[in-house]
């Protein structure tokens, strides 16, 4: 019996022992593992990871306020990247698929002036791309030839009789206008006064510049005043539409800024803003048109292709990073600040929003401060790897 007692005594004393020995181990001892530095213990034991065992790392606190230095070679190898950080634009995002479609504004037809019959076209072909000026087609017309020998016979007897009472000059004017009017210019003006000879065709020059959408005349054909000849359309600035369902229509507003990627041209992007939403929902998939305008001066583009609106809500300034940047745990989030020194040093930080892979720093670091944008998750275990804790220990949490 005595010895049954005197070993449950030894049992207990040495139990005791051992609870203040925990108790006492220093704030400096930790047991970490080398193959994950991230595992930290206050007592020996097996890595609950790899099953190795822990290995004891005794840490100097003035060492762990010194921060943690890399030479270049080790910051190649690691991959450390930085950004000195500045105040952008930052909101929520909402990426659709559109297509780039021809500006109506800038679609336009080519009517006859006068009624005749097309000799000769010298454009036949869609998609062929005319300048201002160019010769679009040569108009045999009965009205025109009349117009002409009443001008020349204006001109003529304002020259006979120039102190007439009957005004010539008004009368050859009026003649002027109406061939200006039915599709002469100048030039064919001036040299049918110099040769004195009555044009059979007349050839019809191109009002505007752009790309032919539509040819709806043949050689032989005859035209009526109004008869649409040609249809064209200037590329030079373009519309890309998108459709929102009804719910999202109201999330943005006319002017917010958009930003456009077309299929492709990969890593181009293309900066405009929202100048028109469609007063009514489409019948057949109650979607509400959106649409904005982008430049085209290298025609590169064409009606057709397909794009990707990002739409901006609620754009603001504000400081923020790329996500690799931030270390988030149960703790908060961290970023590594290289100080001038050449040092890094960790760093708690408030967050914000999410947009297209950046996210929004309330508080923590300022403007101009350099940012670890890649590494930083090396950072984290050489550090811990070095000085056997976390980087997060020192930090204040109460303030942030």
């Amino acid at each position: 019996m005595k010895n049954i007692v005197l070993g449950l005594t030894l049992l207990i004393v040495a139990w005791s022992c051992n609870k203040e020995s925990g108790k006492n181990t220093p704030d400096n001892v930790f047991y970490t593992c080398s193959m994950d530095p991230q595992v930290m213990e206050k007592k020996p034991g097996k890595c609950p990871i790899c099953k190795m065992d822990l290995t004891k790392v005794i840490i100097d606190k003035n060492d762990m306020q010194s921060g943690l230095k890399l030479n270049n070679e080790q910051e190649q190898s690691a991959n450390i990247k930085t950004l000195i950080i500045s105040e952008g634009d930052l909101g929520r995002e909402k990426t659709v698929n559109g297509r780039i479609v021809i500006n109506e504004n800038k679609r336009f037809k080519i009517s006859s002036r006068v009624s005749g019959r097309i000799e000769k076209l010298y454009i036949k072909s869609l998609g062929e791309t005319i300048s201002k000026g160019v010769k679009l087609y040569d108009l045999y017309s009965e009205d025109l030839l009349v117009a002409q020998r009443e001008y020349l016979i204006a001109i003529e007897k304002s020259k006979e009789f120039s102190g007439s009472e009957l005004d010539y000059i008004q009368l050859a004017d009026g003649a002027k206008n109406k061939l200006i009017l039915w599709g002469m210019n100048e030039n064919q003006i001036k040299s049918l006064i110099n040769k004195k000879e009555l044009s059979n065709t007349v050839t019809i020059y191109s009002p505007y510049k752009g790309v032919v959408t539509s040819v709806n005349k043949r050689e032989g054909d005859y035209v009526m005043d109004g008869d649409v000849v040609f249809e064209t359309a200037d590329l030079s600035t373009l519309w890309v539409e998108a459709e929102l369902y009804a719910g999202e229509v109201n999330e943005f507003d006319v002017n917010d800024p958009v930003a456009i990627k077309i299929i492709g041209f990969p890593g181009k992007i293309w900066n405009s803003r929202i100048d028109f939403f469609a007063p009514q929902l489409q019948t057949q998939s109650k979607v509400n048109l959106v649409r904005a305008e982008i430049s085209n001066t290298d025609m590169s583009l064409r009606p057709g292709m397909q794009a990707n609106i990002v739409l901006k809500e609620n754009t603001k300034k504000a400081l923020f990073l790329p996500l690799n940047a931030i270390l988030q745990d149960s703790k908060g989030a961290t970023v590594w600040i290289k100080e001038k020194d050449g040092s890094y040093h960790s760093r708690m930080v408030i967050t914000g929003i999410e947009s297209n892979d950046n996210i929004e720093i309330r508080s923590g670091i300022e403007a101009g401060e350099e940012v670890v944008i890649n590494g930083a998750y090396l950072l984290n275990s050489e550090y811990i790897f070095k000085k056997g804790t976390n980087p997060m220990a020192g930090h204040d949490m109460s303030n942030m």
